[in-house]
């Protein structure tokens, strides 16, 4: 890897560490102020007194020290990636790193209000009654917090990594007039000016072009992006259905507004209302 290629992978780890943090705090921050708001309500309708701003500090305490040692489980994320082979190994050292930051997250979260609590509510912090119970119960919902930490990190670093491919791709096309597709565990390239037409099949789009299919990994509006980039002339006669412009022969309306595309190859296409415009029929 040359050192322009590690800075651009270095600075996709830090935006995708910055999106994830981001994204967690603000999930843990909504989480514990309705958990607050809660917890007054309860009390104000079962008649208990509770100073207003204890839960609010017990809530944001907890997660001031979660956000904190957001960049440890970030490290092990990266390190630790899930994945389908070694998968046993993987779930045993996150256990482990769950562990570490459930004790970290208890004993900074104990430290915190046992100087917030006589500053606000003149009183001093208790932590522990049942000392088994309570770290069970800490852990219980620190494990979950590990785990959403570790769960969105890994989706974020997936999502940038395929925008990178995308745009990857996107230059190569420009270049060479080759599609780049991902078929599997297979990369190919496909001259664009070969491509017949596309379908949409779920999460992936089934290219035609030079009397071949494949199924790649990518979504139509990219898969038009790539093309468009590469010089070709392709249209979108359905949500589902994108086509060479120059295979299309007969255009007929249905006379339900929709209409009926036949290709240079006998292939009948229906066409939605909304793309006809782009044909000019």
């Amino acid at each position: 890897m040359s050192s322009s290629e590690h800075e651009i992978e270095k600075a996709l780890e830090r935006k995708v560490g910055r999106q994830a943090l981001i994204t967690a705090a603000c999930f843990m921050l909504a989480f514990g102020l309705v958990n607050a708001t809660t917890i007054l309500s309860d009390a104000a309708r079962n008649g208990t007194a509770l100073e207003p701003l204890r839960p609010f500090i017990d809530e944001l305490s907890s997660i001031g020290v979660c956000i904190l040692l957001f960049p440890l489980v970030l490290t092990m994320a990266r390190r630790f990636p899930p994945a389908v082979d070694g998968w046993l190994r993987v779930v045993a050292i996150h256990v482990a790193g769950s562990l570490a930051f459930s004790a970290l997250h208890i004993a900074g979260m104990v430290a915190v209000r046992k100087l917030l609590y006589p500053l606000l509510l003149s009183e001093r912090y208790v932590f522990f009654g049942d000392v088994t119970r309570e770290l069970v119960y800490e852990y219980r919902k620190d494990v979950l917090t590990y785990a959403l930490f570790v769960l969105v990190t890994h989706l974020l670093g997936q999502l940038a990594e395929q925008r990178r491919e995308i745009a990857v791709a996107r230059g190569e096309a420009r270049q060479s007039g080759r599609l780049t597709l991902k078929c599997g565990g297979r990369t190919i390239w496909v001259p664009a000016d070969s491509f017949e037409r596309a379908e949409a099949a779920g999460n992936y789009v089934e290219v035609r072009a030079g009397g071949r299919n494949h199924l790649a990994r990518i979504t139509m509006a990219s898969l038009e992006s790539m093309l468009r980039e590469a010089g070709a002339d392709v249209v979108r006669i359905h949500r589902s259905h994108l086509v060479n412009r120059a295979r299309i022969t007969e255009i007929e309306p249905t006379g339900d507004g929709d209409f009926r595309t036949r290709l240079d190859d006998g292939t009948v296409l229906r066409g939605s209302r909304r793309y006809r415009a782009e044909l000019g029929a």
